[in-house]
């Protein structure tokens, strides 16, 4: 069967073709696992969105690209037309990651280790505040005659 489709088409279009369907099927796992997180998954309305949200897109880039070896012109609508909707299911892909990953804590395989350490007080010697006082005891000078 894969080596029929071949012959149909160049090898730049059956790539071009392959790597959006795969968007397409990723975008649509995607927003199944969505609905799944979100608890609003029905199994009854799953074939009215493949009909009219998936089957679209599928069908139009397989006339399309059956029909790109036919005419220059046609070959470049096709290019066109894959890369609007890769486009699309990208940013529709990154959309429903976000969802999907919203909240979910990760934590770093690489563990830090936070010291409660209190920084002490700078001791500034300034006009206003008065030195060691005479009651406090003050280390002798070391190593000097006195």
């Amino acid at each position: 069967m894969l080596t029929f489709i071949q012959s149909f088409l160049a090898p730049k279009v059956l790539v071009t073709l392959e790597t959006v369907l795969g968007l397409i099927l990723a975008d649509f796992i995607f927003g199944v696992l969505v609905s799944l997180r979100n608890g609003n998954f029905s199994f009854s309305k799953l074939p009215q969105f493949v009909e009219t949200s998936l089957v679209p897109y599928i069908g139009g880039l397989l006339v399309l690209a059956l029909f790109s070896n036919a005419n220059a012109e046609l070959e470049a609508l096709f290019f066109t037309i894959a890369a609007t909707i890769t486009a699309k299911f990208l940013a529709d892909i990154v959309s429903k990651a976000s969802q999907l990953f919203t909240g979910l804590q990760i934590q770093s395989p690489i563990t830090t280790v936070k010291l409660d350490v209190q920084p002490t007080p700078a001791v500034s010697m300034s006009k206003d505040q008065p030195g060691p006082s005479s009651a406090e005891p003050t280390a002798a000078p070391t190593g000097g005659v006195q």
